[in-house]
């Protein structure tokens, strides 16, 4: 079995309402940046000055419209140089990521083939099923600046370049054992 290091997790955050708000517009507003956070089956929660948040793709956040289908995402900040590269600005954790990995490189939905683990102060989380985030046109307007939201056609050579993971992936959380606790710093790698 191959190993391969992603990087360290130099951000977490929560969504503390669902950002896109569909056929009105994207607002990065709710997110919030967490040193701290609990991952289980049903989604995320993260400490915020000594509170528990609960993220709003958790199964059991009130706005929550995915039912914990999206519960975990993770993004890279060598594809937000790209995306500012692109857009002029896109500062890290915008797209609402839950976990963003420091890497150097692109990484692709082959390189997120296996488990993705992640070493904590308390062992291995393993976690899998990586799947593209499709981008959509509301984050995409906001990219742009435009206020509201641009009709899909005006933006699809933009949503190509958003796709095929730059704007990050959905990992399933079903298999964890339970509750697990990770951190700012903590290591992820890919074993496959």
């Amino acid at each position: 079995m191959s190993t391969r290091v992603l990087g360290p997790i130099v951000r977490i955050q929560i969504q503390r309402n669902p950002l896109k708000k569909p056929g009105v517009g994207y607002d990065p507003q709710p997110i919030l940046a967490v040193e701290e956070a609990v991952i289980g089956p049903p989604g995320l929660v993260g400490r915020h000055e000594g509170s528990w948040i609960i993220d709003a793709h958790h199964a059991d956040h009130p706005a929550s419209r995915g039912g914990g289908r999206r519960a975990l995402s993770i993004g890279f900040s060598e594809h937000y140089d790209r995306i500012a590269a692109r857009f002029g600005a896109a500062p890290l954790g915008c797209a609402g990521e839950n976990l963003i990995v420091a890497t150097e490189a692109r990484i692709d939905p082959h390189d997120l083939a296996g488990v993705i683990v992640v070493h904590t102060g308390e062992g291995e989380v393993l976690l899998g099923g990586a799947r593209v985030a499709a981008p959509c046109a509301e984050f995409t307007s906001f990219l742009l600046g435009r206020p509201g939201m641009a009709l899909r056609d005006e933006v699809a050579d933009h949503l190509e370049f958003l796709d095929g993971g730059t704007r990050g992936y959905i990992l399933d959380l079903k298999p964890l054992d339970g509750a697990h606790r990770i951190r700012v710093g903590d290591r992820v790698e890919v074993k496959g």
